[in-house]
């Protein structure tokens, strides 16, 4: 608790964020991909997370970044005009009095504080608001400063060493620069010296890390880098890095979307039983995902049903509703439609509860030099303009993204954005909610997968100021690969992903749904269980020999495999069902950690 002391700073603490539209060293740095989020998010979250912090507010001259502070609770302050250049020599103090007069006019103190420090910690956030709060008698200001020890020249000189009696670099004396992680003075006094440090502060000095101030964009690349090999210390590096060792951070829960009767059909033409849709909806239901993909619909006059096929090849609503009506509180649904293969009067008014919720319209690359045909891909968003009109989340499937230069999806990126913002106080704007990239060929390597999804964010997030379009990828496992990949998706920011129970799906099949959901997510409880129990009833037994169901979940629990293959075993554990056999092995779990064994000791089993 704080002292009522009355020397001690008790009033109201605002962090201001400034963040301007015309990066130009390194083009939107503020809120282009950074990883799977960005500069802007990571520092709103950090300070809404600092309890001492009363307020948080960004200050912009960009609309689109103004909306992603105040979706996370900060609260957006849009700029006078004439602060979004650095072509004024004061530039910097006009911007500290416009912030301290205009920005935060309540606030008693203010903490200005870039999201270009993007390692800069709470816990020493915290420590300069406690020292800025209990010791006003001894600094006016308390200033994050990193420490330079390097020969230094100016105007001809040589500016901390004697070139006649030159000491080695460790020997100097310290430069110290102010890193602007974090700056805490007075709102009056910030107004009168128009700046954020005071006459008599308290320097601050933060690690190497933490005062990395991103300008350019090399800066970017290696702060990111950092980033995505779980860097959050200095320390770290030589513990980590240089030792090879690993400490990624957790994903962030994706929407999940399973496609087990969409593209599991291309394997038996979509004759699933009535039985078979619906009790798969049902695990898909139970597991926590959150659409199931129903199947295809099309126009029976621009794509006549073909011989042999089943009925779930083209969905109707009613027997969407009758899926529905079998499970209780399902998760959405979706369908998908393959260009000039429908007509938007083929689907009615969405209506919650009853047909789909999702339509994903499947764009095809065309045969020739650019497989990205912008006349068809005009008469797409057309359809999905229609779509969305009568209430669907509307995307787009991009087929064969991996076939699609950087320049297609430039064009692409651009048209998806139908209406294209106005400076920057506008945003841009869209027809469709989601933006897929396929894997149609499986031929999408991991690294691949990461740069295409970074590509077509930078594009809609940056360059169209577009940044209410999610990106999705649907990835085949043709070589084994198709989690890999996935992964590296989600970790460049994709935010919907697909895949199929057991992999069904065409060609080499898709990524396994139990897989998706065995992986150590970090915000959302997800259970493979009724995935694998549909799996074993409907679509291969776990005991079939080419089955590897119970190895993948002694491989989730990180213990011996030979656990799995006993339960296998006809003599002793015949009859055991799969939920039977899942729930045996997370009790050898639990004993083998208590017991500190990592051997196979098959009376586990039996305890």
């Amino acid at each position: 608790m704080l002292s009522k002391h009355s020397a001690h700073r008790l009033g109201k603490l605002t962090a201001v964020v400034p963040v301007r539209s015309g990066s130009t060293r390194c083009i939107g740095k503020n809120h282009r991909p950074f990883g799977d989020t960005s500069l802007l998010v990571r520092r709103v979250k950090l300070l809404k997370s600092i309890s001492s912090i009363d307020e948080v507010v960004v200050s912009s001259d960009c609309s689109i970044m103004l909306k992603v502070a105040g979706d996370l609770g900060a609260i957006p302050h849009r700029r006078k005009e004439g602060f979004e250049s650095e072509e004024s020599p004061d530039s910097a103090s006009r911007l500290f009095h416009h912030l301290a007069t205009d920005a935060c006019p309540g606030a008693d103190y203010v903490m200005y504080t870039t999201c270009v420090t993007p390692f800069m910690s709470r816990e020493c956030i915290e420590e300069m608001v406690s020292i800025f709060r209990f010791q006003p008698e001894k600094y006016d200001s308390v200033v994050s400063v990193g420490k330079s020890m390097n020969f230094f020249w100016f105007e001809g000189r040589p500016l901390n060493f004697d070139p006649a009696k030159q000491c080695k670099s460790q020997d100097l004396s310290p430069l110290l620069n102010v890193t602007y992680g974090a700056c805490i003075i007075a709102r009056t006094q910030m107004i009168e010296t128009r700046n954020c440090v005071g006459s008599k502060p308290m320097l601050y000095e933060v690690d190497e890390l933490q005062a990395i101030d991103i300008d350019s964009a090399l800066d970017f690349v290696i702060s990111e880098q950092l980033f995505e090999s779980g860097i959050s210390g200095v320390e770290e590096v030589a513990d980590r890095v240089l030792t090879y060792s690993s400490n990624q951070k957790p994903l962030q829960t994706p929407l999940l979307l399973d496609c087990t009767i969409r593209d599991g059909g291309y394997r038996s033409n979509w004759d699933f039983s009535d039985s078979f849709v619906t009790k798969a909806y049902a695990a898909v239901t139970r597991s926590g995902m959150d659409y199931f993909e129903i199947g295809f619909r099309h126009d029976a006059d621009l794509y006549p049903q073909a011989k042999g096929f089943g009925k779930w090849a083209c969905v109707t609503d009613e027997m969407i509703r009758h899926v529905r009506a079998a499970v209780k509180d399902g998760c959405k649904i979706s369908l998908m439609c393959k260009m000039g293969c429908f007509k938007t009067s083929n689907f009615s008014r969405a209506l919650m509860g009853e047909g789909a919720d999702m339509v994903r319209v499947l764009f095809p690359p065309t045969d020739g030099p650019s497989h990205f045909d912008s006349a068809n891909f005009s008469d797409c968003l057309t359809a999905c303009q229609d779509l969305r009109a009568k209430g669907y989340t509307v995307c787009v499937n991009v087929a064969g993204a991996d076939l699609y230069t950087m320049s297609d999806l430039e064009n692409l990126c651009s048209m998806v954005v139908t209406e294209k913002p106005k400076g920057a106080t506008t945003f841009g704007s869209s027809c469709i909610d989601y933006l897929y990239l396929a894997d149609t060929f499986g031929s999408v390597e991991p690294y691949r997968a990461k740069l295409i999804v970074k590509k077509v964010r930078f594009e809609l997030e940056v360059r169209q100021k577009c940044s209410f379009i999610g990106v999705g990828f649907h990835a085949h496992d043709s070589m084994g690969d198709g989690w890999c990949k996935t992964e590296a998706a989600l970790r460049a920011g994709a935010q919907i992903i697909d895949s199929c129970i057991h992999g069904l799906g065409r060609g080499g099949g898709n990524v396994k749904s139990e897989i998706v959901l065995c992986q150590n997510w970090s915000n959302k409880h997800l259970d493979f269980g009724p995935i694998l129990e549909f799996g074993d009833e409907n679509i291969q037994s776990f005991r079939d020999k080419d089955s590897k169901a119970l190895f993948m979940v002694a491989s989730h629990l990180q213990i011996h495999p030979d656990y799995a293959q006993a339960l296998l075993e006809e003599e002793t554990f015949g009859t055991m069902s799969i939920n039977e056999c899942i729930a045996t092995l997370r009790r050898v779990k639990v004993l083998s950690e208590a017991g500190s064994s990592v051997k196979f000791d098959a009376s586990l089993l039996l305890s």
